[in-house]
């Protein structure tokens, strides 16, 4: 964890909910309602090729 300012109004994303830092994967399913994740929090240490959906689109439980 960083310890810059959290601004309030800057969007949050992710399964952490935290704000856009590092590299990050977008969902391939258009429904995704969370769109955005790190690479850290979904296992990836590079963009895999082809399609990426993630945890909770692929119907994983946490």
């Amino acid at each position: 964890g960083s310890d810059l300012p959290i601004d309030p109004n800057e969007p949050t994303y992710c399964l952490c909910n935290q704000v856009s830092y590092g590299e990050m994967i977008g969902c391939d399913n258009d429904e995704c309602p969370i769109e955005w994740f790190h690479f850290s929090c979904v296992g990836l240490n590079h963009k895999p090729k082809g399609k990426w959906y993630c945890p909770k689109c692929r119907g994983e439980n946490e």
